[in-house]
């Protein structure tokens, strides 16, 4: 099982004498540990522990640009992953709309790999699709080239994990960094903004003078659509190159090919190197993490199985409902034993929060939300769990109110930590779900862990998501 992976990012802004060391952040006093930073999943990647003098979250986006800068992460296990999420709009437009440059190759490199270790980097979109796999950089770590192929995709996930086969060290950690050079300039992205300065010029000036711009909106949006075409031709060109190195000239895999191989790694087969490989080429992040958690609740059941066994119940003789609450705690319905059902709560308890990221990650209804509305959801359930165990249960989430930005309706203890958290990332993080997720509800006009509804069903020792397939 992955351990709550903590991060550190070290940068030295010129004139200021920036550390934040690891040691800075153990000694601070956290209820329930800062548990934003487990980052197992594409859709819940990290939430960087350090911020900079004006007070502003350092991230891995922060570090574009900053070659003297990286970011601190380690694995835990052999089955760990750790995403990282980025964005690269700020470094275009400081670069490009600002000033005029043309250095758009942005790399990002893995190194300080453990001795004895080999780690994958391996880049996606904001779509989930694979863009980039890290190649040998002659010094010991590998790096990606950041595609040029279309001006609109802004957003970027990294993954960083062990190679099939490979050793990890949860004691040492790896660096990611960002370098950068000039580019062509008349690389792809200098010319869709050349085709589309035209147009966007008129655009803006018949909207202000009131004037019908049909014209430019229909033009704009043809060029989008030729650069999201040329963007799809050259990932598919990307994808083939990648995998001539598993397929030795064999046919390249189909949709239904890849589809068998996760069918495959999602009932917990070992896969082969080749397999692995055309995984992580042709394979969204969303469909790895899918067959990744199906595989892990198999494992899990099988986990809670062999605990409730050594106390001698066998749940195999059971069929029984698990419902898992905002605030962690558990409940079983179906086994009328009285001792027995609270002797398969208890246990149930320890594995709450892996099965909360499993449902997460398995349940369509969850994963088609917005992306902001996914992150509410999981924040407002980090919330429940912090409430709860900061006041023994005697505050929940509906309990706290916000009233011109001032939280209420909690402790007086809690209403210093979060209306006055200072440079506590801890609890200015739960500052800023609290107001962000009251704004939600106020505007929606509805609870936000209303959407949530965690539950499982066992049946003759094999468990299954509401509305899912059994595994």
């Amino acid at each position: 099982m992955a351990v709550m992976n903590h991060v550190v990012l070290h940068h030295q802004p010129l004139g200021y004498d920036f550390k934040h060391d690891v040691e800075y952040f153990k000694n601070k006093k956290v209820i329930g540990e800062n548990q934003k930073v487990s980052n197992d999943y594409f859709w819940k990647s990290n939430k960087y522990i350090g911020e900079d003098w004006t007070g502003r979250t350092l991230d891995l986006t922060y570090l574009i640009d900053r070659s003297e800068g990286y970011l601190k992460g380690r694995l835990s296990d052999v089955e760990d992953v750790d995403y990282y999420e980025f964005n690269i709009i700020e470094y275009r437009i400081q670069n490009v709309v600002l000033l005029g440059k043309n250095n758009l190759n942005l790399q990002i490199t893995l190194d300080h790999i453990p001795e004895g270790c080999d780690y994958n980097l391996i880049l996606y979109d904001s779509e989930g699709n694979q863009v980039g796999i890290g190649v040998d950089n002659g010094n010991g770590g590998k790096s990606i080239t950041l595609p040029n192929w279309n001006l609109e995709n802004r957003g970027y996930m990294v993954k960083v994990q062990a190679k099939d086969g490979s050793d990890v060290n949860p004691d040492e950690y790896y660096h990611l960094s960002f370098q950068t050079n000039q580019a062509d300039k008349n690389n792809i992205l200098s010319k869709q903004i050349e085709e589309m300065s035209e147009y966007r010029y008129a655009l803006r000036k018949k909207l202000h003078d009131g004037q019908d711009a049909t014209e430019e909106i229909q033009a704009l949006e043809k060029i989008r659509k030729k650069y999201k075409d040329y963007y799809s031709e050259q990932l598919d060109q990307l994808h083939m190159e990648q995998a001539k190195e598993y397929l030795q000239g064999e046919k390249a895999p189909d949709k239904s090919d890849i589809k068998e191989l996760l069918e495959k790694m999602a009932m917990g087969e070992k896969l082969t190197e080749q397999e692995n490989g055309l995984i992580n080429i042709f394979a969204t992040a969303q469909e790895f993490d899918t067959a990744k958690a199906t595989a892990e609740l198999s494992t899990t059941l099988k986990e809670i199985t062999q605990r409730l066994e050594s106390a001698g119940i066998d749940i195999s003789e059971y069929s029984f409902n698990i419902q898992i609450g905002a605030d962690g705690k558990t409940a079983v319905e179906g086994i009328d034993d009285g001792s027995i059902k609270s002797m398969v709560e208890t246990t149930l308890i320890e594995f709450s929060e892996k099965l909360m990221d499993i449902y997460f990650t398995l349940d369509t209804r969850i994963q088609n939300m917005s992306e902001r509305e996914r992150y509410l959801l999981k924040a407002a359930v980090d919330l429940e769990k912090f409430l709860n165990k900061a006041t023994n249960g005697e505050i929940s989430l509906d309990d706290v109110k916000v009233d011109h930005g001032i939280i209420e309706g909690i402790s007086r203890k809690l209403d210093i930590l979060l209306n006055e958290p200072g440079k506590n990332l801890t609890y200015s993080n739960y500052q800023t779900d609290i107001l962000a997720i009251k704004n939600y509800e106020q505007t929606q006009h509805k609870r936000v862990l209303s959407e949530l509804n965690v539950g499982f069903s066992v049946r003759n020792g094999k468990i299954q998501i509401k509305n899912n397939v059994s595994i």
